[in-house]
């Protein structure tokens, strides 16, 4: 087997909250939290933090019991995130989007002790489950009138506590309950921190849901660097992340692919918006040589990050794209994070091989639907990702596909991925997926208006085997991908 080690791992001895509190008594009054026309410093955001898990134990939550946690991108559902962080409990943060359907199957998956929700679910979920349990209403309202217990909260988590479930479907199917811990979330934010240097002085714009990793992620990244964080809740467009952007004077921020190319669409128009910003955070999705190359014209001033990894293990992988030009691999994935170890799987007569990955952010486990209980790998297990991937000599990583997409025909190994990287790049072809259908190799194409098949075939001839070519081409309207960017295989048409 290979393995490579990203540098060692910058331990400081504190876990996220540690520092949360740390930055509260150095220096309180350093803005935080922008949100909701309210601004906290630190100060104030480490009272709140505590009055909260006050409250809440007063209530009778305890250490170690599940939560359910409605995240919505306003100030008390960042502040009840918090809290409940501080208490201990396990909270399951969720999209307040989801389905009365959806609800009530994690409900049922995963019983919560409490739900806190905007009052319209709780009424839908009292109505339409079983659930007896205790609800809070998530609102101003319940900020406003919250007169924290008096009582004293025990000492902080541990860091092999359990604190956090993240549920992820990816693009393979039925929803996971990813288990996390907070020294597993502290790994993850200390090593995010040291590989793209965020600064105390960094005024961050964040623009992400906050029930998925990459959006909670970087809330507790800014956090933990003393720097200042504005939320802009509601539907993503650029408009308004460029007002932000230029209204705050901020130096950072973070978009999934899909939010990158409604920037890109703009052109030249967001360069005086976006002057000052000095770091962009990309990931949940790839996106082409092309748009990259453009958006480094667009922002040529900005160190522009893009990661790979998973809910279990956040941002285990990073991507320059100014160095990765320099260095010819710009279609690579990257080189690992600092205290990230990755290893390759077993060599299967020059296959690829699947990347594996292990290191203190890597979650121990699942929760098991329907007894909150959860499988914990062994001490210095590796996790399987499912990607496979090659290894150039200079220890960078680049994607080849997903080992449960592999196709065989005839004995030939095809990887769609790396047939849809060709065809994305044709002329014509606005989005591609490839499909194993009915006995043939089907591209799905998103026609940009100017398709055509025989150019496509022509295409192809240049660049890939001939057994890796199509036999069918098939028009779509789009190409189901989630919000994010991520192709969902799946639910291509038979």
């Amino acid at each position: 087997m290979t393995t490579n080690t990203g540098m060692p791992f910058p331990t400081t001895g504190e876990h996220f909250l540690a520092i949360l509190k740390r930055h509260a008594h150095e220096h309180p009054h350093r803005p935080a939290l922008v949100a909701d026309e309210h601004t906290l410093d630190y100060g104030t955001l480490w009272s709140w933090t505590e009055g909260i898990a006050q409250e809440l134990a007063a209530q009778g939550l305890l250490r170690g019991q599940c939560v359910f946690l409605a995240m919505e991108p306003s100030l008390s559902g960042l502040l009840f995130h918090l809290g409940l962080l501080r208490l201990g409990v396990v909270t399951a943060l969720l999209d307040p989007g989801l389905s009365i359907t959806q609800w009530s199957n994690r409900v049922q998956d995963l019983a919560p002790t409490t739900i806190i929700a905007p009052s319209p679910i709780l009424a839908e979920i009292h109505k339409n489950t079983p659930w007896q349990g205790r609800s809070i209403d998530l609102s101003s309202t319940v900020l406003e009138n919250l007169t924290p217990s008096s009582q004293a909260l025990p000492e902080c988590p541990d860091t092999n506590d359990p604190v956090l479930i993240l549920g992820t479907t990816g693009t393979t199917g039925p929803v996971k309950y990813v288990l996390l811990t907070l020294g597993n979330i502290s790994a993850a934010t200390s090593h995010i921190n040291a590989t793209m240097g965020i600064r105390d002085t960094d005024v961050e714009i964040l623009t992400l849901p906050l029930h998925h990793s990459f959006g909670l992620g970087r809330l507790r990244c800014g956090l933990a660097a003393g720097a200042c964080i504005h939320l802009v809740s509601g539907r993503f467009r650029p408009e308004r992340l460029l007002k932000a952007v230029k209204g705050n004077h901020a130096t950072l921020f973070a978009q999934v692919p899909a939010g990158i190319r409604l920037l890109l669409a703009l052109g030249n128009r967001v360069r005086p918006w976006l002057e000052g910003v000095r770091l962009v955070e990309i990931g949940s999705a790839p996106l082409e040589i092309d748009e990259k190359k453009r958006l480094m014209d667009l922002l040529p001033q900005a160190r522009l990050w893009h990661h790979y990894g998973l809910t279990e293990a956040s941002r285990s992988l990073f991507l320059e794209y100014h160095d990765a030009l320099q260095a010819g691999c710009l279609h690579a994935l990257g080189r690992p994070a600092p205290g990230v170890e990755l290893q390759l799987s077993e060599a299967k007569d020059g296959e690829p091989r699947e990347l594996l990955i292990r290191g203190p952010h890597v979650s121990p486990g699942y929760c098991i639907p329907g007894g909150r209980s959860y499988g914990v790998q062994p001490t210095n297990a590796w996790l399987a990702t499912g990607d496979l991937v090659r290894l150039d000599e200079r220890g960078t990583y680049y994607h080849v596909g997903r080992s449960d997409d592999v196709i065989n025909l005839g004995g030939f190994k095809v990887h769609p991925r790396e047939i849809e990287s060709v065809l994305a790049a044709c002329p014509g072809i606005a989005d591609v997926a490839v499909a194993f259908r009915g006995g043939k190799l089907v591209a799905h194409i998103q026609d940009d208006g100017t398709f055509q098949e025989q150019h496509a075939l022509e295409w192809l001839q240049k660049r890939l085997e001939p057994y890796k070519h199509p036999q069918c081409y098939r028009l779509l309207d789009r190409v189901p991908r989630t919000e994010s960017g991520k192709l969902l295989r799946r639910l291509l048409p038979d």
